[in-house]
């Protein structure tokens, strides 16, 4: 049988963003989002396969700037498609999240009669140049929240960590550079909002009218919704008065 698998939807966008509960809100209009997934519905590998590239040039989800002047020099740019392209091509089960058992050898035999699906993992948003060089015709979900809602949240996690006993990351602790650091990830993900492909999502407008902004991004990502499916995954949306953690 010829190979019918779809471009990915990959949503993009900071840390702290509401990226997880839009991922997760997706999934339940039938976005295929992989099985072996951490606590935020990211895989591990890839989380890894980024943050490696990003060590690999000095850089880490929060110091991008190495990454980014980098990426955007032909040969950068050119080394790291070469590099996520070869280790997808040699692992993509895993990368993805889809364990190796009849569940997940069931879920990769749906991509192949066009299953819809894709992926969420914030450093995306700084190699999206590169994924979507991989994935002619991705669709890009670009989640957006309020700088300082997503700066505040970052440095509290970071706190929250250090009092667990984690050693710190650098500059977290700072208010000023994690609202620099979110808006460098919204000025890398919106080089993208040229494309007929891209579509920005203000998490805010998502919670205030959930049911409405999930059908438009149902319809945006290619998806047959049901009114009980958009039921369920509007309820899953919690409103403005409770943080979002993802």
């Amino acid at each position: 049988m010829k190979d019918r698998q779809r471009p990915p939807v990959i949503i993009i966008g900071a840390h702290r963003s509401g990226t997880t509960a839009t991922a997760r809100a997706l999934e339940l209009v039938g976005l295929q989002i992989g099985q072996h997934l951490d606590s935020h519905s990211e895989p591990r590998a890839l989380q890894k396969l980024h943050e490696d590239y990003l060590r690999r040039v000095g850089a880490a989800w929060y110091n991008p700037q190495p990454f980014l002047k980098w990426i955007e020099t032909p040969e950068g740019k050119l080394d790291c498609i070469s590099y996520l392209r070869t280790n997808v091509g040699r692992d993509f089960a895993r990368i993805f999240g889809y364990r190796f058992n009849p569940k997940g050898f069931w879920l990769r035999a749906r991509l192949n009669f066009g299953a819809q699906w894709g992926w969420k993992e914030p450093r995306t948003t700084l190699f999206a140049p590169a994924w979507v060089e991989i994935f002619s015709g991705a669709r890009i979900v670009h989640v957006v929240r309020d700088a300082d809602a997503a700066a505040s949240s970052i440095r509290e996690r970071e706190l929250k960590f250090q009092a667990a006993g984690d050693p710190p990351t650098p500059n977290l602790a700072d208010l000023n550079y994690c609202r620099q650091l979110v808006q460098t990830y919204l000025v890398t993900g919106e080089r993208l909002a040229n494309s007929a492909n891209y579509e920005q999502l203000r998490f805010e407008e998502l919670q205030a009218n959930p049911h409405a902004m999930l059908e438009r991004l149902a319809d945006f990502c290619g998806l047959r919704v049901s009114t009980r499916q958009l039921a369920g995954a509007a309820a899953s949306i919690r409103p403005a008065r409770v943080r979002s953690t993802g």
